[in-house]
C-alpha cells in the first residue's frame, strides 16, 4: 500500500508543481509585444519563482515517467527505449528555456536596465529552445500515451484523456500568450492524473484487467 501511494505521488507531483509555477507567473497577453512582457517582469518575485518552479517541475517529470516505466517493466510491458530519452531531452530543453526566461529579464531589471532588452535580444535563442522542447517532449509523451493505452495500463475514458492530453502538449505552446502556459498545465493534469491512478493500482487488480476473460 505504501509503495503504491509513493508511486502515485511521484507521478502526480509533476502536474501539481507545474501548475503552481505557471500560476505564479504573471500572465503576458501577447509575447510578441515586448513592452507588455517587460511590464509583467515588474512582479519580479513571482516572475522568477514561477519560472524556476516550472523548470524544476519539468525536471521532475522525468522521474514521473521513470516510475511509469518501472511499473510497466514489472508487468513485462517495457516502455519503448526511445520514449524516456525523448522526455528527458524535452524536459531539459524546457528547463533551460524557462530558466533563461525567468532569470534574464530579472537580472536586467535588477541592474537598472529594461527587461525588454532581454526579449529584444533573445530572439530565436529562447523561442527555438522552446520549439525544440515541445517537439521532443510532445513526441515522447504521445509515444508514452500510445503505449500505456495499448498495454491497458490506462483503461476506459482515461485512454482518451491521456492521448488528447499528449496532443494538447504539442498544440498549446503555439498560443502566443501566457494563456498557452495554462493550457500546458491542463494538459499535464489530463495526462499524468490517469497515469498516477494507474501506477497506484494493486498489481493483482492490474493483472485481472489484462486478462478480462478470467
Amino acid at each position: 500500500m505504501e509503495q503504491r501511494r509513493v508511486r502515485t505521488l511521484l507521478v502526480l507531483a509533476f502536474p501539481v508543481a507545474l501548475s503552481v509555477g505557471i500560476l505564479l507567473i504573471p500572465v503576458v497577453s501577447d509575447y510578441s509585444d515586448h513592452a507588455v512582457a517587460a511590464e509583467a517582469v515588474s512582479s519580479t518575485g513571482r516572475w522568477f519563482a514561477g519560472h524556476v518552479l516550472a523548470a524544476a517541475a519539468f525536471g521532475w517529470s522525468v522521474l514521473s515517467v521513470s516510475v511509469v516505466a518501472a511499473v510497466l517493466a514489472g508487468r513485462a510491458q517495457r516502455l519503448p527505449s526511445f520514449v524516456l530519452p525523448l522526455i528527458a531531452v524535452g524536459a531539459g530543453l524546457y528547463a533551460a528555456g524557462l530558466g533563461a526566461d525567468g532569470v534574464g529579464p530579472v537580472a536586467l531589471a535588477s541592474s537598472g536596465a529594461s527587461p525588454a532588452l532581454f526579449f529584444d535580444g533573445s530572439g530565436w535563442w529562447v523561442s527555438g529552445t522552446f520549439i525544440a522542447a515541445t517537439l521532443c517532449y510532445g513526441a515522447g509523451l504521445i509515444a508514452l500515451a500510445a503505449h500505456v493505452i495499448r498495454v491497458q495500463l490506462v483503461r476506459g475514458a482515461f485512454r482518451y484523456l491521456v492521448f488528447v492530453g499528449a496532443l494538447l502538449f504539442m498544440v498549446v505552446p503555439a498560443i502566443p500568450s501566457g494563456w498557452g502556459l495554462y493550457g500546458e498545465a491542463l494538459a499535464a493534469y489530463v495526462v499524468f492524473v490517469p497515469l498516477a491512478t494507474a501506477v497506484g493500482r494493486p498489481a493483482q487488480q492490474a493483472r485481472r484487467a489484462d486478462r478480462p476473460g478470467e
